[in-house]
Protein backbone atom coordinates (compact mmCIF):
# COMPACT_ATOMS: atom_id res chain seq x y z
CA UNK A 1 0.00 0.00 0.00
CA UNK A 2 1.26 3.30 -1.18
CA UNK A 3 1.91 5.84 1.68
CA UNK A 4 0.34 8.83 2.10
CA UNK A 5 2.63 12.63 2.46
CA UNK A 6 0.25 12.81 5.48
CA UNK A 7 1.08 9.42 6.60
CA UNK A 8 4.98 10.38 5.98
CA UNK A 9 5.51 13.60 7.74
CA UNK A 10 4.53 12.44 11.08
CA UNK A 11 6.24 9.67 10.78
CA UNK A 12 9.41 11.66 9.46
CA UNK A 13 8.89 14.16 12.59
CA UNK A 14 8.86 11.33 15.02
CA UNK A 15 12.03 9.36 13.27
CA UNK A 16 13.67 13.17 13.60
CA UNK A 17 13.02 13.40 17.03
CA UNK A 18 13.93 9.88 18.34
CA UNK A 19 17.45 10.52 16.19
CA UNK A 20 18.00 14.31 18.11
CA UNK A 21 16.82 12.69 21.41
CA UNK A 22 19.85 9.58 20.59
CA UNK A 23 22.34 12.26 20.21
CA UNK A 24 21.97 14.20 23.56
CA UNK A 25 21.58 10.87 25.25
CA UNK A 26 24.68 10.29 23.73
CA UNK A 27 26.45 13.36 23.42
CA UNK A 28 25.17 13.46 27.89
CA UNK A 29 27.63 10.65 28.45
CA UNK A 30 31.17 11.06 29.44
CA UNK A 31 33.84 11.01 26.70
CA UNK A 32 31.15 11.10 23.78
CA UNK A 33 30.42 14.71 23.02
CA UNK A 34 33.49 15.32 21.67
CA UNK A 35 36.37 12.93 19.67
CA UNK A 36 39.12 15.06 21.92
CA UNK A 37 38.93 12.95 25.20
CA UNK A 38 39.44 9.35 23.77
CA UNK A 39 41.92 10.21 20.67
CA UNK A 40 43.95 12.27 23.86
CA UNK A 41 43.86 8.60 25.68
CA UNK A 42 45.05 6.92 23.07
CA UNK A 43 47.77 8.67 21.84
CA UNK A 44 48.84 9.32 25.44
CA UNK A 45 48.50 5.58 25.78
CA UNK A 46 50.69 4.57 22.73
CA UNK A 47 53.56 7.71 23.64
CA UNK A 48 53.63 5.94 27.27
CA UNK A 49 54.05 2.19 26.16
CA UNK A 50 55.94 2.61 23.62
CA UNK A 51 58.44 5.90 24.45
CA UNK A 52 58.08 7.57 27.23
CA UNK A 53 57.89 4.46 29.79
CA UNK A 54 60.44 2.30 28.69
CA UNK A 55 62.43 5.52 28.44
CA UNK A 56 61.67 6.01 32.36
CA UNK A 57 62.27 2.20 33.13
CA UNK A 58 65.57 2.02 31.57
CA UNK A 59 67.80 2.93 34.62
CA UNK A 60 65.38 1.93 37.07
CA UNK A 61 64.08 -1.35 38.80
CA UNK A 62 60.69 -2.83 37.92
CA UNK A 63 58.22 -1.47 40.36
CA UNK A 64 56.69 -3.95 42.72
CA UNK A 65 52.81 -4.21 41.86
CA UNK A 66 51.62 -7.24 43.30
CA UNK A 67 48.60 -5.32 45.11
CA UNK A 68 47.84 -2.97 41.96
CA UNK A 69 47.56 -6.67 39.55
CA UNK A 70 45.70 -8.03 42.52
CA UNK A 71 43.37 -5.42 42.53
CA UNK A 72 43.07 -4.57 38.67
CA UNK A 73 42.53 -8.19 38.02
CA UNK A 74 39.84 -9.21 40.41
CA UNK A 75 38.57 -5.35 39.14
CA UNK A 76 38.39 -6.66 35.53
CA UNK A 77 36.77 -9.55 35.98
CA UNK A 78 34.07 -7.81 38.34
CA UNK A 79 33.33 -5.38 35.75
CA UNK A 80 32.82 -7.81 33.08
CA UNK A 81 30.17 -9.46 35.06
CA UNK A 82 28.48 -6.78 36.01
CA UNK A 83 28.59 -6.05 32.14
CA UNK A 84 27.20 -9.60 31.56
CA UNK A 85 24.47 -8.98 34.47
CA UNK A 86 22.83 -6.18 33.34
CA UNK A 87 22.96 -8.08 29.32
CA UNK A 88 21.08 -10.99 31.10
CA UNK A 89 19.06 -9.51 33.26
CA UNK A 90 16.96 -7.55 31.10
CA UNK A 91 13.96 -8.52 29.71
CA UNK A 92 13.82 -9.32 26.03
CA UNK A 93 16.91 -7.76 25.29
CA UNK A 94 18.68 -10.78 23.41
CA UNK A 95 15.59 -11.59 21.29
CA UNK A 96 15.53 -7.60 20.77
CA UNK A 97 19.54 -8.08 19.97
CA UNK A 98 19.26 -10.39 16.90
CA UNK A 99 15.89 -8.54 15.33
CA UNK A 100 17.32 -5.47 15.01
CA UNK A 101 20.77 -6.35 14.03
CA UNK A 102 19.18 -8.11 10.85
CA UNK A 103 15.90 -6.19 10.24
CA UNK A 104 15.67 -3.16 11.97
CA UNK A 105 12.70 -1.44 13.31
CA UNK A 106 13.23 2.73 11.85
CA UNK A 107 11.51 3.66 14.77
CA UNK A 108 12.83 1.08 17.92
CA UNK A 109 11.78 1.27 21.19
CA UNK A 110 13.61 4.29 22.59
CA UNK A 111 13.39 2.64 26.24
CA UNK A 112 15.24 -0.21 25.22
CA UNK A 113 17.65 1.93 22.79
CA UNK A 114 18.45 4.30 25.14
CA UNK A 115 19.50 0.94 27.98
CA UNK A 116 21.84 -0.82 24.90
CA UNK A 117 23.95 2.85 24.77
CA UNK A 118 24.05 3.35 28.67
CA UNK A 119 25.31 -0.51 28.44
CA UNK A 120 27.33 -0.10 25.09
CA UNK A 121 29.06 2.94 27.08
CA UNK A 122 30.62 0.67 30.33
CA UNK A 123 31.40 -1.52 27.93
CA UNK A 124 33.51 1.13 26.95
CA UNK A 125 34.58 1.71 30.26
CA UNK A 126 35.96 -2.08 30.61
CA UNK A 127 38.06 -1.22 27.40
CA UNK A 128 39.91 1.76 28.45
CA UNK A 129 40.70 0.30 31.44
CA UNK A 130 42.17 -2.47 29.53
CA UNK A 131 44.83 0.03 28.18
CA UNK A 132 46.55 -0.34 31.76
CA UNK A 133 47.69 -4.24 31.20
CA UNK A 134 50.23 -2.32 29.00
CA UNK A 135 50.89 0.17 31.49
CA UNK A 136 51.28 -2.44 34.00
CA UNK A 137 53.38 -4.52 31.59
CA UNK A 138 56.06 -0.91 31.53
CA UNK A 139 56.23 -0.31 35.14
CA UNK A 140 57.33 -4.17 35.64
CA UNK A 141 59.57 -4.06 32.70
CA UNK A 142 58.23 -6.65 30.81
CA UNK A 143 58.47 -4.57 27.47
CA UNK A 144 59.04 -8.03 25.34
CA UNK A 145 55.03 -8.59 26.31
CA UNK A 146 54.01 -5.73 24.84
CA UNK A 147 53.70 -7.36 21.13
CA UNK A 148 51.77 -5.61 18.10
CA UNK A 149 49.34 -7.73 18.67
CA UNK A 150 48.88 -6.77 22.08
CA UNK A 151 49.13 -2.61 21.93
CA UNK A 152 46.46 -3.33 18.56
CA UNK A 153 44.04 -5.09 19.91
CA UNK A 154 43.69 -2.92 22.70
CA UNK A 155 44.12 0.38 21.01
CA UNK A 156 41.80 -0.70 18.48
CA UNK A 157 38.65 -1.85 21.19
CA UNK A 158 38.63 1.45 22.38
CA UNK A 159 38.33 2.96 19.07
CA UNK A 160 36.07 0.70 17.32
CA UNK A 161 33.84 0.97 19.95
CA UNK A 162 33.85 4.90 20.42
CA UNK A 163 32.86 4.83 17.41
CA UNK A 164 30.19 2.34 17.50
CA UNK A 165 28.40 4.22 20.40
CA UNK A 166 28.83 7.71 18.52
CA UNK A 167 27.96 6.90 15.17
CA UNK A 168 27.18 3.31 13.92
CA UNK A 169 24.70 2.85 17.03
CA UNK A 170 23.42 -0.76 15.93
CA UNK A 171 22.23 -3.41 18.07
CA UNK A 172 24.52 -5.44 16.72
CA UNK A 173 27.77 -4.36 18.34
CA UNK A 174 26.72 -5.27 21.69
CA UNK A 175 26.92 -9.27 20.59
CA UNK A 176 30.80 -7.90 20.62
CA UNK A 177 31.00 -6.75 24.31
CA UNK A 178 28.66 -10.06 25.36
CA UNK A 179 31.26 -12.50 23.60
CA UNK A 180 34.21 -10.32 24.74
CA UNK A 181 33.57 -9.99 28.29
CA UNK A 182 32.60 -13.79 28.96
CA UNK A 183 36.51 -14.56 27.52
CA UNK A 184 37.83 -11.98 29.85
CA UNK A 185 36.05 -12.79 32.97
CA UNK A 186 37.85 -16.04 32.09
CA UNK A 187 41.26 -14.46 31.26
CA UNK A 188 41.28 -11.98 34.05
CA UNK A 189 40.11 -14.25 36.47
CA UNK A 190 43.53 -16.81 35.44
CA UNK A 191 45.61 -13.32 35.88
CA UNK A 192 44.66 -12.76 39.45
CA UNK A 193 44.96 -16.26 40.38
CA UNK A 194 48.52 -16.17 38.66
CA UNK A 195 49.33 -13.07 40.58
CA UNK A 196 48.57 -15.10 43.78
CA UNK A 197 52.28 -17.13 43.80
CA UNK A 198 53.98 -20.46 43.12
CA UNK A 199 51.47 -22.18 45.26
CA UNK A 200 48.69 -21.31 42.66
CA UNK A 201 50.63 -22.24 39.31
CA UNK A 202 50.30 -26.30 39.12
CA UNK A 203 46.42 -25.36 39.31
CA UNK A 204 46.73 -23.02 35.98
CA UNK A 205 47.08 -25.73 33.03
CA UNK A 206 44.77 -23.97 31.63
CA UNK A 207 46.30 -20.74 30.07
CA UNK A 208 46.83 -21.90 26.68
CA UNK A 209 43.17 -22.69 26.35
CA UNK A 210 42.43 -18.55 26.90
CA UNK A 211 44.31 -18.27 23.34
CA UNK A 212 41.80 -20.99 22.40
CA UNK A 213 38.70 -19.61 23.63
CA UNK A 214 40.26 -16.50 21.82
CA UNK A 215 40.17 -17.68 18.80
CA UNK A 216 36.76 -18.86 19.37
CA UNK A 217 35.66 -16.02 19.99
CA UNK A 218 36.60 -14.43 16.34
CA UNK A 219 35.58 -17.25 14.89
CA UNK A 220 31.63 -16.99 16.64
CA UNK A 221 32.06 -12.76 15.58
CA UNK A 222 33.04 -13.11 12.12
CA UNK A 223 30.52 -15.75 11.10
CA UNK A 224 27.45 -13.57 13.33
CA UNK A 225 28.77 -10.32 10.87
CA UNK A 226 28.92 -12.10 8.06
CA UNK A 227 26.20 -13.68 8.17
CA UNK A 228 24.24 -10.42 9.02
CA UNK A 229 26.13 -9.18 5.60
CA UNK A 230 24.20 -11.85 3.40
CA UNK A 231 21.47 -12.25 4.42
CA UNK A 232 20.08 -8.79 6.37
CA UNK A 233 18.45 -5.98 4.89
CA UNK A 234 20.87 -3.09 7.17
CA UNK A 235 22.27 0.41 6.47
CA UNK A 236 24.86 1.54 4.33
CA UNK A 237 26.88 2.61 7.74
CA UNK A 238 25.68 -0.59 9.51
CA UNK A 239 27.06 -3.01 6.62
CA UNK A 240 30.26 -1.00 6.79
CA UNK A 241 30.77 -1.77 10.33
CA UNK A 242 29.82 -5.30 9.80
CA UNK A 243 32.70 -5.81 7.19
CA UNK A 244 35.02 -3.68 9.56
CA UNK A 245 34.10 -6.22 12.10
CA UNK A 246 34.76 -9.64 9.86
CA UNK A 247 37.82 -7.84 8.79
CA UNK A 248 39.05 -8.02 12.41
CA UNK A 249 37.71 -10.83 13.24
CA UNK A 250 40.03 -11.86 10.42
CA UNK A 251 42.86 -10.37 11.38
CA UNK A 252 43.08 -11.30 15.01
CA UNK A 253 42.06 -15.00 14.24
CA UNK A 254 45.48 -14.75 12.21
CA UNK A 255 47.09 -12.80 15.08
CA UNK A 256 46.12 -14.94 17.46
CA UNK A 257 47.05 -17.88 16.16
CA UNK A 258 50.55 -17.04 15.21
CA UNK A 259 50.78 -16.26 19.24
CA UNK A 260 49.81 -19.62 20.01
CA UNK A 261 51.88 -21.15 17.54
CA UNK A 262 55.18 -19.47 18.74
CA UNK A 263 53.88 -19.16 22.55
CA UNK A 264 52.47 -22.85 23.12
CA UNK A 265 53.70 -24.94 19.71
CA UNK A 266 57.20 -24.28 20.27
CA UNK A 267 57.14 -24.37 23.61
CA UNK A 268 56.15 -27.76 23.40
CA UNK A 269 57.91 -29.38 20.73
CA UNK A 270 61.00 -27.99 22.59
CA UNK A 271 60.31 -29.66 25.73
CA UNK A 272 59.59 -32.75 23.93
CA UNK A 273 62.80 -32.75 22.02
CA UNK A 274 64.35 -32.03 25.57
CA UNK A 275 62.84 -34.94 27.02
CA UNK A 276 63.98 -36.88 23.83
CA UNK A 277 67.54 -35.97 24.37
CA UNK A 278 67.92 -36.41 28.03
Amino acid sequence: MEVTVEQRIPFEAHYESQITSEDEIISSMPLMDSYWPVAIILVSYLVFVLELGPKFMKDRNPYDLKLVMYLYNLGQVLSNLYFLSMVFRKRNLIPFLFQQSCSPSPLPDLEMRTFIFHISWFWLMTKISDLMDTVIFVLRKKQRQITFLHTYHHFTMVLSVWIYIKYVRGEQGVMIGIVNSMVHVVMYSYYFLSALGPAIQPYLWWKSHITKLQLFQFAILTVFYATLLSRCEISHLQKMYNWYAVSQGILFTVLFSNFYMKSYKSAKEAKSKKISED
